[in-house]
């Protein structure tokens, strides 16, 4: 037991720093919400009074919500109670860090770096993005481990445990559903390439697992929106990053209300306000433009590894060449094989949609271990490995000074309007990005509907038109 303890000791003493790290700068951040975290905190509240009708919802994924409606239900604040959550998510995302680092067998050095760059990195993700992001990195990386678990092709309780770690990463954020999918094909093909029958057998009972065990969910928004859908958020991301902005339903002109009377804005559930979702393959022109998107869409994952680290296209582009260079594809072979395939699957999905660098998490430990493997000799200089670490670290920084106590004024505003008994809808005339998010954020502690104007209409004459 102390031997094991010993091999998680980078984990053990990184986990305790970040949990130390979160605590202090909390009251700095504790109203900091990005715009997805109005609509998880109302639907985690909806769960927890018994909403479940409404709480029910084919945009946002369920998983956090239903842990941070626990916690409201012990108790808890709705954005404590978040916080909490999405930490514990950290910790399993640092903690299968670890388990890869030695199942590869990662200098103990890099380890104790590894862990500690992941730690303080964590402390920033932890706010980011307080719902689904990390626990699906964590569930994902879950499956993965438990591909390249010694004995995984002859032990169909493995096999079984990736389909239903699989499921839960499907419940944490909706794109890890066609992920899961191909991402087993594929690594599970390498694991099991001199064995066909073997793989067909391995991805149907992991696959089939996780399928069935999704089910009750995908029945649930079959009887709420009368489609069959795994999320409504794939198909309406695609349309609007392609045409570049919603259809509305007919009758929705320069306002857009509330998903429900409670909400704090559409935001909650777009779907009930879109109209029709026009797709690539509905004509030569909307093709045009997707393989438009495909091109800015490949700038923007390049951005978006550079905001990870300046050292991480590097490492990507090494991997692509490990399957063309016989220099490169010496290093990767058996289980780093595996690794590389499921490293460069992950953001295929998005190429259709858009790249922001928290998409991107489930590649960091992934992209440290292939770095650490590729530049072994290099980064046996500590003074090169810290460097390195520190590019990873960055974006985090200057993200976190720009959150510092953003939020706290519209908290404030929101109370002044309690006090003073000022209830009822409201809209506003603000730009879109961080003044949008003010009033989003205003309309949630506050509890009064925030009606969005739609900017792609204009009044002409007596007429509304797009």
């Amino acid at each position: 037991m102390m031997k094991g303890i010993k091999k998680y000791m980078p984990f053990i003493t990184s986990a305790m720093l970040m949990c130390v790290v979160l605590c202090i700068i909390y009251p700095h951040y504790q109203y900091y919400i990005d715009p997805d975290g109005t609509a998880y905190l109302t639907i985690s509240k909806r769960y927890a009074n018994g909403d479940y009708q409404t709480a029910i919802n084919g945009y946002w994924s369920p998983w956090a919500c239903w842990l941070t409606a626990i916690g409201i239900k012990m108790g808890l604040a709705e954005i404590p109670a978040s916080v909490v959550v999405n930490s514990i998510g950290a910790t399993g995302f640092l903690f299968i860090s670890q388990s890869f680092f030695l199942k590869f067998n990662i200098d103990r050095k890099l380890q104790w770096l590894m862990n500690f760059t992941l730690a303080l990195f964590l402390c920033y993700a932890v706010f980011w993005q307080s719902f689904d992001d990390l626990w699906e990195c964590f569930f994902l990386l879950g499956t993965l481990r438990i591909i390249l678990a010694d004995g995984f092709k002859d032990k169909v309780a493995l096999w079984v445990a990736c389909g239903v770690v699989g499921t839960l990463a499907y419940f944490a954020k909706a794109y890890s559903f066609p992920f899961f999918i191909l991402n087993t094909a594929c690594c599970v093909y390498f694991i099991a390439k001199d064995n066909k029958g073997k793989w067909l057998k391995i991805c149907v009972v992991s696959i089939g697992v996780m399928i069935l065990c999704s089910l009750p969910w995908i029945w649930l928004l079959h009887g709420k929106y009368g489609i069959w859908t795994t999320s409504t958020a794939g198909s309406l991301n695609m349309s609007w990053y392609l045409v570049g902005h919603p259809h509305w339903k007919p009758g929705i002109n320069l306002l857009i209300p509330p998903a429900y009377k409670d909400s704090p804005y559409y935001w909650e559930d777009p779907y009930l306000a879109n109209g029709d979702t026009p797709h690539f393959w509905n004509s030569w022109h909307l093709m045009g433009l997707q393989v438009l998107r495909i091109g800015l869409n490949l700038f923007k994952l390049l951005m978006s590894t550079l905001a990870l680290s300046i050292f991480f296209p590097v490492v990507v582009i090494a991997t692509v060449f490990s399957f063309f260079s016989k220099k490169v594809s010496d290093i990767f072979t058996g289980n780093v094989k595996v690794l590389a395939v499921s490293f460069l699957l992950f953001p295929a999905g998005y190429m259709l949609i858009n790249f922001e660098s928290r998409y991107l998490w489930y590649m960091l430990p992934l992209g440290m271990m292939i770095g650490g493997l590729l530049f072994a000799k290099q980064l046996k200089n500590m003074i090169v490995a810290v460097l390195l670490s520190v590019t990873f670290l960055l974006m985090p920084v200057v993200s976190i000074v720009a959150m510092y106590d953003e939020g706290a004024d519209d908290q404030k505003i929101a109370l002044q309007l309690k006090q003073l008994m000022i209830n009822g809808s409201f809209t506003a005339n603000i730009s879109r990005g961080v003044g949008e998010q003010r009033i989003e954020r205003v309309a949630y502690f506050s509890g009064n509907p925030f009606y969005s104007i739609n900017r792609f209409r204009i009044i002409a004459g007596d007429e509304i038109v797009r």
